[in-house]
């Protein structure tokens, strides 16, 4: 064993808790030497977290072996008696192991295998030679989802019991059947509690903090400037409701047990949790107790990692549990058959018959509302949730669907006592603090684009009924065309059908919906699309997308001019992606537009535009493995009688095939064909149309031979390469100089926003200005610059959800009148076309 400081005299044994509490600690501790007083409430603006010392963790599993210790068995009174809350649980007791040494531990807990009928389990732990009374473990029904990684290696077992400063462990089990279960084993965790009791703690500037991006989710802050609009507060965004927090490696989590988990997709409730301890603790021994919960989760119980998302202490203090939680929405395991969209937040504590301090209170309500409003919940309100397989709940069982309170305690979906009788007689006042910080949240857009016909909805939170105004002012002309109001409580519904006040429509383009409720007023940019779907708008501005990618091909070959009975079909897919960058100019030559399929059958939207253009001729680009011979036959089928196709080896053969169809030049675009740098060629593709240029394909390092021919063949002279030195290299723009003997430019910038930007201003001359393309950069969104490439006209990108201040100063510049936006509003949002139509006015 390890020396430890001399230890403060501890209470043995504890008082028997009510029902099974998932995942919860329970803690006999020390007296604090130096306990802190409680902090002040949380404050989402915090910008300081209390760090504490590290101390070493070490964690020990024991087999125990089945049987009765007859010495044991001789010398001990048994039964041990049950109170009221756990009379009908008592088994047959199936195992007694001797009273026996073990290394220091604080935390101990007890798994075995699954299938076990497991009824009780009581431990006695020694402290400075003397043995506790027996103390009973709750029987935690927690686990993963099911069908889940984590589920495959999860155990079964108690909740984890904390008795600092342990060094000895007596284990009794009882059974229904009396026998003893298989695997059964104790997790001792030496987390080191004991020795922080009196340790100091530091202040250290919140890490997790992020700045706030001011606008998001097409949300801007109202001036209050407006007419008949008095000035006032703008609400803030979700993200800023986010507490001061003590990361993972804040509290020194040791990552590398951390195995991968799943993930939901939203979040629909929280849930209250307390960890069953005594209060006591020090503000330096609260992170090592999260330590001490991971550790047995993981080691003991088998899970990837802790199984709550946040746990708050006594103070306040909030600590992030299962990795991504800040992020993302990490599946937990903290409410067995509900774990899916849901939260776990455990107070650090046991509030059976204690209430939690305001500080715990409201920091659980400051972590519920963060994430509730992220995904516009109601703390006050209820969501509708189905029950899985692992539901302990005696009445919510597998299967069941019903109504729940969007913050809830353990209890209301699981077989147990948690979070607390204390607890659970709080969370109204939980939810009531919940519910004022989501008021403070700016207004949010539901629904911020529509066709004729269709509302456009934006919402803001009331937490109890008030009334509201709003306006609804074009982004074009800046006058207002209609005057809403309305009352209500919750996320209410700020809905506009697209009419003025005089009932006449109004027409398509980008609005901004402004709403005044109780102090604040902020904007959410909307959109009217044109009858159709796309089509030109206000203000120079032309939407060219549709309901997916298929769709949006469509709308785009509908930009273009063309009168030619040709279409180019290139592979829709992500993964197939590449063959279609080059099919731009190709398309261009063609006078014809890029449409998208699958492998083996044409998409709807595809199928119907062949059948309206009834086309003599149809160009397949890339090999069969991404454009199956089944596409021939069905193109047959419609009546199209010359189907071709250009093809090569691979992305870089496909390519050279292209370029010696088109018509004869001594230029050519050349660009990665690697799979990191395909925007590059993405985004050339509509200069390279506009001056009849190739787009060939390269490799970082080395000019491929396909490639090679190609730049021979055509008796290139001029080539201009398409992205920095780490999309194509030095070296390769050598080669390439070498081989054609002429002259060899570069564009490129600091990113794929900065290269698309350089190479528009390095073909501005050559192509004009006037009307450019804007696509959204991002991966998901690229083939929308592919197929609009065909348009011959330059083409820049914008992150989509925001815009890129560099683009807009350059479209101001060069004084660009008109902008199609290729893409629908989820590629290119209303509030980033609002920003470029600012641009170009």
């Amino acid at each position: 064993m390890r020396p430890r400081r001399a230890r403060v005299p501890q209470a043995v044994g504890r008082p028997l808790l009510a029902g099974a509490v998932a995942t919860a600690l329970v803690v006999t501790l020390a007296p604090a030497v130096s306990a802190a007083p409680p902090a002040s409430t949380a404050d989402a603006a915090t910008s300081f977290v209390p760090l504490a010392p590290d101390a070493p963790v070490s964690t020990t599993t024991v087999p125990l072996a089945a049987g009765v210790d007859a010495t044991s068995r001789a010398s001990l009174a048994l039964p041990v008696e049950i109170d009221e809350e756990h009379a009908g649980h008592a088994g047959r007791l199936a195992v007694l192991t001797p009273a026996r040494a073990t290394t220091d531990f604080d935390v101990v807990g007890v798994t075995w295998a699954t299938g076990a009928d497991v009824e009780r389990v009581l431990v006695r732990t020694r402290h400075d030679d003397s043995w506790s009374s027996w103390a009973e473990l709750e029987i935690d029904p927690e686990a993963p989802d099911a069908g889940t990684a984590e589920a495959a290696h999860a155990r079964p077992g108690t909740t984890p019991y904390v008795r600092t400063g342990a060094d000895g462990l007596q284990v009794r089990v009882e059974t229904a059947s009396g026998i003893a279960p298989t695997g059964l084993a104790a997790t001792l965790v030496d987390a080191g509690v004991e020795d922080l009791a009196d340790a100091t703690v530091s202040s250290v500037p919140d890490s997790a903090a992020r700045a706030d991006a001011g606008v998001e989710d097409g949300t801007e802050v109202e001036d209050g400037t407006e007419e008949g609009v008095e000035a006032a507060s703008a609400g803030v965004s979700p993200s800023r409701l986010r507490p001061a927090l003590v990361t993972r490696a804040q509290w020194h989590a040791d990552e590398s047990i951390r195995k991968p988990i799943d993930w939901s997709s939203t979040i629909q409730a929280a849930v209250v949790h307390h960890t069953v301890n005594a209060n006591g603790y020090s503000r330096a021994q609260a992170p090592a107790l999260v330590r001490g919960i991971y550790e047995y989760h993981v080691k003991g119980r088998g899970w990837s990692d802790v199984g709550y998302h946040f746990l708050v202490d006594r103070f306040g203090t909030v600590y992030e549990g299962r990795k991504g939680s800040i992020d993302q929405i990490p599946l937990g395991v903290h409410s067995g058959g509900f774990n899916t969209n849901t939260i776990g937040i455990a107070i650090i504590g046991d509030f059976t018959g204690t209430t939690p301090p305001d500080a715990a209170l409201r920091s659980v309500a400051q972590v519920a509302a963060w994430k509730l409003a992220t995904f516009a919940r109601d703390p006050l309100g209820t969501t509708v949730l189905t029950a899985r397989e692992g539901s302990t709940h005696p009445v919510r069982k597998p299967g069941w669907t019903g109504s729940l309170p969007v913050i809830m305690g353990h209890r209301d979906v699981a077989s147990t006592a948690c979070p607390g009788q204390r607890t659970y007689d709080r969370l109204g006042t939980i939810r009531s603090y919940a519910a004022d910080q989501v008021q403070r949240v700016e207004s949010r857009g539901r629904t911020t684009w529509a066709s004729p016909g269709d509302p456009v909805v934006a919402q803001a939170y009331n937490a109890s009924t008030t009334s509201w105004s709003a306006t609804v002012r074009s982004a074009c002309s800046g006058t207002v065309v209609r005057r809403l109001s309305g009352s209500g409580r919750g996320w209410v519904d700020v809905a506009w059908d697209g009419n003025r006040d005089s009932g006449a429509r109004a027409p398509a383009g980008i609005y901004r919906i402004t709403t005044t409720r109780h102090g604040l007023t902020d904007t959410v940019w909307v959109e009217r699309l044109p009858s159709g779907g796309y089509g030109k708008e206000t203000c120079g501005l032309s939407r060219w997308g549709g309901s997916d990618r298929w769709a949006t091909a469509v709308a785009l070959g509908g930009a273009g001019s063309s009168s030619s009975d040709e279409v180019v079909l290139v592979a829709g897919t992500q993964a197939s992606i590449v063959d279609g960058l080059v099919a731009g100019p190709f398309a261009a030559s063609r006078k014809a537009p890029v449409l998208l399929s699958a492998r083996d059958a044409l998409p709807a939207a595809t199928r119907a535009e062949i059948i309206a253009r009834a086309p003599s001729r149809v160009w397949l680009v890339g090999g069969t493995g991404v454009l199956g011979t089944a596409l021939s036959r069905e193109l047959r089928r419609l009546g199209v009688d010359d189907v071709q196709r250009l093809a090569g080896d691979d992305r870089y053969a496909t390519a050279a095939a292209v370029a010696r169809a088109m018509p004869a030049s001594s230029q050519a675009v050349l660009a990665s064909g690697e799979q990191a740098h395909l925007v590059d060629a993405a985004a050339a593709g509509g200069a390279a149309a506009a001056t009849d240029q190739p787009v060939l394909l390269t490799t970082r390092k080395k000019l491929p031979t396909a490639t090679r021919s190609a730049i021979i063949a055509r008796k290139v002279t001029r080539t201009t390469i398409v992205g920095g030195t780490g999309a194509v290299s030095g070296a390769t723009a050598e080669q390439v100089e070498f081989v054609t003997k002429g002259t060899v430019v570069r564009y490129a910038g600091d990113d794929r926003y900065g290269t698309a930007l350089a190479t528009a201003k390095g073909f501005a001359d050559r192509v004009g200005t006037r009307r450019v393309v804007v696509a959204a950069g991002k991966d998901a969104h690229l083939i929308d610059s592919v197929t609009a490439g065909a348009l011959g006209r330059l083409v820049v990108l914008v992150p989509g959800a925001s815009s890129h201040t560099a683009v807009q100063s350059w479209l101001t510049s060069v004084g660009t009148t008109t902008l199609d936006l290729a893409g629908g509003p989820g590629a290119i949002t209303p509030a980033t076309a609002r920003l470029l139509i600012g641009a170009v006015r």
